[in-house]
């Protein structure tokens, strides 16, 4: 009698545990970085695509007035006091079963007669999927700098980039100016890390795997 009952309280307390268990996420795991391709802009525009709208002029520069995060190169958009759109985009390929997660490093500095209009969203980060659909993940807005210093963001791109098999994925960086808010923004050592996504494993115990039994 005795035996069946301390069998019976190991059982119950397996299952608990295996139940707990269950809805413990998984860590996540780095899957490696992808190949941004001239991720710091060391070798000026190579792998960017820019457009500057409807002025002229390189978004990506070495110039010395606004330092790079590292190196000599980075991206420069606004800043003309011009009204205009300045963007820059790369192309990249998320592998199947990763959660793609962006990091890049922005400055954005006040400058004598800027940003003494109204407060909008000036700078804007997005990725498209391959389906065309843009999903904004970051954005800053023209009156508030970062004091003449980087600060690195990263995001997780949403559920929408995770798939089973690869997608294609525009990543663009993209700064909204005009003549009474002139603010430039810098962008340096952009990154894409690829990671696992978390999951709910089942404890296997001696004798079986225990489930929750669902009600």
């Amino acid at each position: 009698m005795r035996k069946r009952a301390r069998r019976a309280s190991i059982l119950a307390a397996a299952t608990a545990v295996a139940a707990t268990s269950m809805f413990m996420a998984a860590p996540n795991a780095s899957a490696g970085t992808s190949e941004i391709a001239n991720a710091g802009f060391e070798s000026g525009n190579a792998s960017w695509n820019e457009k500057v709208t409807p002025f002229a002029g390189h978004l990506i520069n070495n110039s010395s007035g606004w330092p790079a995060h590292t190196g000599t190169g980075k991206a420069e958009l606004g800043g003309n006091g011009l009204t205009g759109i300045s963007r820059i985009s790369q192309q990249v390929t998320i592998p199947a079963y990763r959660v793609p997660v962006l990091s890049f490093w922005v400055r954005s500095d006040v400058v004598s007669g800027g940003a003494s209009g109204f407060g909008f969203r000036q700078l804007i980060v997005e990725a498209t999927a391959e389906d065309g659909t843009p999903y904004e993940l970051h954005d800053r807005m023209n009156k508030a700098g970062t004091n003449g210093s980087y600060e690195k963001v990263t995001v997780t791109l949403p559920d929408a980039f995770y798939g089973s098999s690869p997608q294609k994925v525009n990543i663009s960086f993209m700064a909204i100016e005009d003549a009474a808010n002139r603010m430039p923004f810098l962008i340096d050592d952009v990154n894409m890390e690829y990671r696992f996504k978390a999951i709910d494993r089942p404890v296997v115990i001696p004798g079986g795997i225990f489930r929750p039994i669902g009600g």
